[in-house]
């Protein structure tokens, strides 16, 4: 190709080194992948040139034209700033990025060259992997996703993941290695049995299949508390055929012959995911027990869920109307000022709607809305515009009204009542599930509400000082103060109080340590025991173990035996001694019994400390009542207070010590039987 001609001897004299030859090719290549179009090539080898060698430039601009120039300075710029970094360097890297959406070749390319750069720096071991891998995770592969490319966002995770959580990855990584035969053998065993009954009804399909990805397994293990096993998609089938009809044919074949499984069929072919995904999506049962995701798209949807917002040039000779969705997209994305202002935490909140189901709400004229999950009539007023959020009132639902903050519910029809003296609140923050509606919320009263913002954020952080003033009395000066805000990027104590009113900074303990670190530096010397302390600590009960000897023991929280109660001993993964009563649920259902060891009381003196709670309708007669039946009993009463119960009146609760359970047993008993008193309860 005689573009690639001219590239190629101008690579040579704008690069020194082989490797930023190699590395300059690899970008060209990838953009080839991509089908970006010739014209894009030549900013896929120059991206990063040095534009102060003159000599260089004139031959590009020569060469290639001005235009070319201008891109390199664009991603010049962009180059400049990274994640995490100051507020206004991010802000700059957002207005190049809106700068450039209206040809969203440039942005595609960017993130081809963040993979690229992140890959060659993986196999060096680079120094700046760490800040990198950050930048690709919390920037790029967000960008990818709202493009819908999977064959960049879904490599810039694994690879960033590997790097940024390295014991979280060779965790999975081993877990799946460990099975990845037997996945694998069942895998092929089920595509061809699918393959088998479509041919039965002749429908045409090519069946792919995979393992589900480390980073994808970690997400769903840290999102849904579950095991691997407990992953439904870990084994996954794609079925691509020629035509719509022909997917949903497939789906009554799978369903027909396995046994699909409650709420995990998805149909995002009629109802496309914000990110332009198409795919049907079931998850089925097989006689020997293990779990199929199957996916079933026509070729076209399969290369757009691969290529996303590039697939329209690739395969669309470039037309507007889809290219102005992307477009429009992207820039919904870019304009999230939550997002660009506090990259790091809303990720989790983005990659959570990432995944999330959708529901699918009507306007009053038939247009289709795809709102996520437990979106409400505020979230679809946003959805439809910005200035219709800003004056919604109320929304009529199904032609009855209904508040802003109802819940929808596919197949709804809304249309959204709206004032001109309206404006927003900060509820709403409450009422919205999606992070596009928060966005536009917090914009607002950053541009209308700044003093007010500034005064809550300040109420707000008095609050936080006041839960911990004892913690941070002696630390909280006003130098100290500011010294620390400066150190976060704040410039004066009204930034930081901006940013804690309009939710940008969470006002948390966090926060606290890092504007007080003094005073939550763990002190060298532990404090010494009282001598009341110590007394206390030799007349805990002892409990001797089989087998073992000379070892502490610790009395389970969970169940909290009493000397005289049968119990066991239970070896933790720690390598602790935690006692149990022998009737314990938790140690009942201890899968592992060579943990469990026999286990029986000491007979030296000892006391436990118990709290009990005695019920009546007269305090001061349970009081008294308590007192004088303890004192009978010989049994020390540590304190005693009273406890509201609401309409129900009031309660005693006691903190009292006992030689034994025989000793509590008929002191209870003996409280049961007085005039009076409703009933007892121990811990």
């Amino acid at each position: 190709m005689e573009i690639l001609e001219r590239i190629n001897q101008l690579i040579e004299k704008a690069y020194t080194h082989e490797q930023e030859k190699l590395f300059a090719n690899e970008i060209i290549q990838e953009a080839q992948k991509f089908k970006l179009g010739n014209d894009i090539l030549p900013l896929s080898a120059f991206m990063n040139i040095d534009l102060s060698k003159k000599e260089l430039v004139a031959a590009l601009q020569s060469e290639f034209g001005d235009e070319l120039i201008k891109n390199i300075e664009l991603f010049n710029r962009i180059s400049k700033v990274t994640i995490p970094e100051t507020q206004k360097r991010i802000s700059d890297l957002r207005k190049v990025f809106i700068e450039i959406t209206d040809d969203l070749r440039l942005i595609i390319l960017k993130v081809i060259e963040r993979l690229v750069t992140l890959k060659y720096a993986a196999t060096v071991n680079s120094s700046v992997i760490v800040p990198l891998a950050e930048e690709c995770l919390y920037l790029y592969s967000p960008i990818a996703h709202r493009l819908g490319i999977s064959k960049l966002y879904q490599p810039l995770e694994d690879i960033s993941f590997k790097i940024l959580e390295p014991d979280e990855y060779r965790k999975i990584h081993r877990a799946i290695e460990t099975r990845r035969e037997t996945l694998e053998r069942k895998l092929k065993t089920m595509s061809y049995n699918v393959s088998e009954e479509l041919k039965k009804h002749s429908i045409p399909a090519e069946i792919k299949y995979r393992v589900k990805r480390p980073y994808s397994i970690y997400r769903k293990l840290k999102n849904q508390n579950t095991t691997l096993d407990g992953i439904y998609d870990l084994m996954a089938l794609r079925v691509i055929t020629d035509t719509e009809e022909h997917c949903y044919v497939t789906l009554g074949i799978v369903h027909s012959k396995w046994i699909p499984i409650e709420k995990r069929f998805r149909d995002w072919i009629t109802y496309p995911k914000p990110n332009g995904y198409r795919s049907i999506q079931t998850t089925v049962h097989t006689t020997s027990g293990d779990k199929f995701e199957i996916q079933i798209r026509t070729h076209q949807m399969d290369i757009e869920a691969e290529y996303g917002g590039a697939a329209h040039w690739a395969y669309k000779e470039r037309t507007t109307g889809k290219n102005d969705l992307w477009v429009k997209k992207l820039k919904d994305f870019l304009e999230n000022d939550e997002y660009f202002e506090n990259p790091v935490e809303l990720f989790e909140m983005l990659k959570s709607e990432m995944k999330s189901d959708y529901i699918h709400v009507l306007t009053p004229k038939g247009n289709v809305i795809s709102l996520v999950e437990g979106a409400t009539a505020l979230d679809f007023a946003f959805a439809v515009h910005t200035d219709v959020g800003y004056k919604a009132i109320g929304a009529r639902i199904n032609g009855k009204f209904a508040k802003l903050k109802t819940e929808l519910h596919s197949g709804d029809v809304v249309d959204i009542i709206t004032s001109n003296n309206s404006k927003p609140s900060r509820d709403w923050l409450e009422i919205v599930k999606s992070t596009r509606s928060r966005s536009k919320i917090l914009k607002w009263f950053k541009q209308n509400e700044r003093e007010l913002l500034i005064a809550d954020g300040k109420k707000a952080w008095e609050q936080l000082k006041k839960q911990y003033k004892s913690k941070i009395r002696g630390f909280d000066d006003d130098a100290t103060f500011r010294h620390s805000i400066e150190q976060l990027d704040f410039s004066s104590p009204e930034d930081f109080f901006l940013s804690l009113g309009n939710g940008n900074t969470k006002c948390s303990l966090n926060l606290l340590k890092k504007v007080y670190p003094k005073a939550f530096e763990k002190q060298k010397e532990q404090k010494k025991l009282s001598e009341h302390d110590i007394k206390l600590k030799k007349l805990r009960p002892q409990v001797k173990v089989e087998g073992l000897s000379d070892i502490e023991t610790k009395l389970a929280k969970c169940c909290y035996p009493i000397k005289g109660e049968p119990i066991v001993a239970y070896v933790t993964k720690k390598s602790e001694i935690k006692v149990h009563r022998a009737e314990c649920p938790y140690v009942k259902n201890i899968a592992d019994a060579a943990n469990l060891k026999k286990a029986e009381w000491c007979d030296d003196v000892s006391l436990q400390t118990v709290q009990l709670k005695i019920f009546g309708s007269d305090y001061s007669h349970l009081l008294a009542t308590f007192v004088n039946e303890a004192a009978n009993a010989s049994i020390i009463v540590l304190n005693t207070e009273m406890v509201q119960l609401g309409k129900k009146g009031t309660a005693l609760s006691a903190k009292i010590q006992v030689k034994d359970i025989e000793q509590l047993r008929k002191f209870t008993n003996k409280l049961r039987l007085l005039p009076r008193i409703e009933g007892v309860r121990s811990n």
